[in-house]
């Protein structure tokens, strides 16, 4: 048994997530409940790219706790310097990335854990957004999904920075999962990276309020 895992491990090699998982799951969801939306879209099996709004640190749990699947995300590596936070990160499958700066092995893990079938975390506007509106895309989800063929499902959270124990429980967090698209439907094989990347990220827009859509709203007034 590996007790780090390494991002592309499969499923069911990944034993703290196997072990943990089910319990923190169910026990978070009892305190916190997440509605979920759309998860006849998510795929079967992997590969495939999750690409997301960032509004709060919580969004990763409550997505995965809302697909009930392994997620491998990119995650800033100062948190896996902290010791029980990085042990629990990488026993998961997760691994760092620099922000702020192309970090070129951050993507090549990435497109190692797409071919290895898994399916791959990915928030393409590379940092939370401090007032819930949509920021603009970066380039790097348009290379991901050029190299590895991977379908991208856009999903939209919203409700993460509020959320916290409430009695009786409400429900503060909804994810919504839209249909995946690939580079093809997309029409992204005649775009730039950039150009792919906002294709995505509207995708991901029409799965939010018009509040939150920011530059992707159809709307002047909410840009």
């Amino acid at each position: 048994m590996r007790w780090i895992a390494r991002p592309e491990t499969p499923r069911k090699d990944l034993w703290l997530w196997n072990v943990g998982f089910p319990p923190v799951r169910a026990f978070v969801t009892a305190l916190v409940p997440i509605r979920v939306e759309g998860l006849q879209n998510l795929p079967a099996r992997g590969p495939y790219i999750v690409a997301a709004n960032h509004i709060s640190w919580y969004d990763p749990p409550a997505i995965e706790f809302a697909l009930a699947v392994p997620i491998r995300y990119m995650a800033k590596r100062e948190l896996f310097a902290v010791p029980l936070i990085g042990f629990v990160l990488r026993a998961s499958g997760n691994f760092p990335v620099r922000r702020g700066e192309s970090d070129r092995r951050a993507l090549e893990t990435a497109l190692r854990v797409l071919e290895a079938g898994e399916p791959l975390g990915f928030f393409p506007e590379g940092t939370r957004s401090k007032d819930g509106r949509l920021r603009r895309a970066k380039p790097g989800i348009a290379f991901l999904a050029r190299r590895s063929g991977a379908p991208v499902v856009p999903v939209a959270v919203r409700g993460t920075p509020q959320a916290g124990l409430r009695v009786p429980p409400r429900t503060d967090i909804v994810v919504r999962v839209g249909p995946p698209c690939t580079l093809a439907e997309l029409d992204g094989r005649a775009l730039d990276d950039q150009a792919v990347a906002d294709r995505i990220m509207e995708r991901v827009a029409t799965l939010l309020p018009s509040h939150m859509r920011g530059m992707y709203s159809s709307d002047p007034r909410s840009g």
